[in-house]
């Protein structure tokens, strides 16, 4: 038995090597290639902002968004039904001039998004989260792909602002490695599987082309991204289009919003099963995008398992593989990706030293939620959209 673990962990370890070496390739060819035209367009763009209970999160938002350097644009506030004080905040933030207020039963963030959409301006539609803190040439850097008349949505740079403590830190550095490579990757490879909630910009036409946001899935990102890529549209991942947002500061709160972004990309997975392999109504999307997720999901579920297999047998029999040296590999090579990461996103170079961290204890209890989503879901248990408590700390100088 043990040999037989030890001959899959060796396949997954090389596996998981050859992984970070398309992760490092693809994301050099991005980084080399992606000097987007300055944006000479004059497109009315609409930022829409759904709120639901953000009342101290809102005005470090808004603050950030009209200090854009492109000014053809407005922005639309949706209170979602708010509880709190969200609508009278969103109101005194009236006496700015682009900012339009607008306010509707809750029904959810892809309900207020669609609202947002039906009643804007703007043939391009820039999608925010209530706590995203937007650079002063975000905006600008962002529209850049839409020079490209084939470019039907854009990516932005998603990083973390509250990284006081170990858990912020690791998802600061789960942010630059974890996400916004994978963004990099999957743009080179024209398979684009998420715009994040806290940063995306589309052409209207497209948004409205595949029905709006979908009020089926936890994953209201994804699934919107996932029927636009499907299409065989274009999609850009912008590293200079930076957003800072709030990550949740307790462990119950990043467990409860990993845990719904888990279940809801098995109920995209599931939605879009159809186009898995199929090249004719998935284009890339179907080949690479779709079938990556669900590698990406379960091999490290697999390698953890089996890592955890080995070392009892280990501690109890005395038996060890031959593996140190696929593991040195293995951990070299992702030491080499994460330093290029952090240097071509400009990161705090301290990061690094919560590497060890993530791997013997951030990424593991990423595994066990993943897989209790795993088993809720295939028993059919429905989950809500834990709403996350948050604590106005979308701050630049908390970075």
């Amino acid at each position: 038995m043990a040999t037989l673990i030890s001959l899959a962990l060796t396949i997954f370890v090389y596996l998981i090597t050859f992984e970070s070496f398309m992760y490092f390739i693809c994301s050099v060819r991005h980084y080399t290639n992606s000097s987007y035209k300055k944006y000479e367009g004059d497109d009315f763009v609409s930022i829409i902002v759904p709120c639901y209970n953000e009342e101290l999160t809102l005005i470090n938002c808004i603050k950030s968004m009209v200090t854009q350097t492109y000014n053809k644009y407005e922005i639309i506030i949706v209170d979602d039904g708010s509880t709190d004080g969200t609508l009278d905040v969103a109101k005194s933030l009236l006496h700015y001039k682009n900012v339009v207020v607008l306010t509707k039963p809750n029904a959810g963030k892809a309900s207020a998004l669609n609202f947002g959409i039906k009643h804007c301006r703007g043939n391009i539609v820039v999608c925010v989260d209530a706590d995203s803190i937007f650079l002063s040439d975000t905006l600008l850097k962002l529209l850049e792909p839409f020079s490209d008349s084939k470019v039907a949505a854009v990516s932005g740079n998603v990083k973390v602002a509250n990284r006081e403590n170990v858990l912020g830190k690791n998802q600061a550095l789960e942010y630059i490695l974890g996400l916004n490579l994978h963004r990099r990757m999957f743009t080179v490879l024209n398979c684009v599987p998420v715009i994040p909630g806290a940063i995306g910009a589309f052409r209207k036409d497209v948004v409205l082309e595949v029905g709006g946001y979908s009020l089926d899935t936890l994953v209201e990102d994804m699934d919107l991204t996932m029927a636009i890529s499907k299409l065989g549209y274009k999609i850009e991942f912008v590293g200079e289009a930076i957003a800072y947002t709030e990550a949740p500061e307790s462990y119950k709160d990043f467990c409860k919003q990993r845990y719904r972004w888990t279940y809801g990309t098995f109920e995209v997975i599931n939605k879009y099963k159809s186009i898995l392999f199929n090249y004719k109504s998935g284009k890339e999307l179907g080949v690479v995008g779709l079938p990556y997720i669900i590698f990406s999901t379960f091999i490290n579920i697999l390698i953890t398992l089996a890592i955890l297999y080995l070392v009892i047998n280990l501690i109890f029999y005395g038996n060890s593989s031959n593996l140190m040296p696929l593991f040195f590999t293995m951990f070299v090579l992702q030491n080499i990706l994460i330093l290029y990461t952090i240097h071509i996103d400009r990161e705090d170079l301290k990061l690094l030293f919560y590497w060890p961290f993530q791997v013997v204890i951030y990424r593991q209890i990423i595994y066990f939620i993943t897989i209790k989503a795993l088993i809720n879901y295939m028993r059919g248990k429905k989950t809500s959209w834990n709403k996350l408590d948050r604590l106005g700390k979308n701050m630049l100088k908390s970075t």
